[in-house]
């Protein structure tokens, strides 16, 4: 299994599974309606994605990237706290002190239910998004993410967003909080093993490095 950036212009065939098994993963969980997937054509220079696919190139696990943010106008993440004023305000708050730096949000993460390896083509997304950070040249990603799958994303070198408070998003079976990455700590932060695997997707994502997609 190999993890790949791309765009829609570079490889829409490649979008198009992505988001096709994201349109599945979310109907799955009933969900569907807080899948914000943004309007592509095969002309599209952005967004810039993640899948990973086998030999076959049958795609098993995939997210985008928003950004790298301009305003945090253009962030999802306020709007998914608004059940929770402070939360929200807590969101905005790192989101505008981090746009100087350089921000990006990662969206509609998912891996396949019948996936026979499920937890590792889990833990490989919770690595996209320090590869993400090193793609794009920015200093910070976050995403929202139900509680339950907060630790995942620690063991990636994610902190959670101190204070915050989670909202029932997108309905009242989750609690839905916020984790943050700092690209000059966020290895040292990750466990050993999650660090010798990132070295390990850092070659193999196109044979030698992750390729430049900016």
């Amino acid at each position: 299994m190999m993890m790949r950036f791309s765009t829609p212009n570079r490889r829409f065939d490649r979008w198009t599974a992505y988001a096709d098994g994201a349109r599945a993963s979310y109907r799955r969980h009933l969900v569907e309606h807080a899948l914000a997937l943004p309007v592509v054509t095969p002309e599209s220079r952005a967004p810039v994605f993640a899948i990973a696919s086998d030999d076959s190139g049958k795609v098993w696990a995939g997210c985008y990237v928003n950004g790298p943010l301009r305003s945090v106008r253009d962030a999802y993440a306020p709007r998914e706290f608004g059940a929770e004023p402070v939360s929200a305000s807590l969101v905005t708050d790192w989101i505008e002190g981090a746009l100087p730096y350089g921000v990006i949000e990662l969206k509609a993460v998912w891996v396949d239910a019948t996936a026979e390896h499920k937890s590792a083509l889990a833990d490989l997304m919770s690595r996209a998004f320090v590869h993400a950070i090193r793609v794009l040249g920015v200093r910070y990603a976050y995403c929202s993410a139900a509680e339950h799958a907060a630790p995942r994303w620690v063991n990636s070198g994610a902190v959670e967003l101190p204070g915050i408070v989670p909202a029932r998003y997108p309905d009242d079976r989750y609690r839905t909080t916020m984790l943050t990455w700092d690209g000059e700590t966020a290895l040292e932060r990750a466990t050993d093993e999650q660090r010798r695997l990132f070295e390990h997707d850092f070659r193999t994502a196109t044979g030698t490095e992750v390729p430049d997609a900016r």
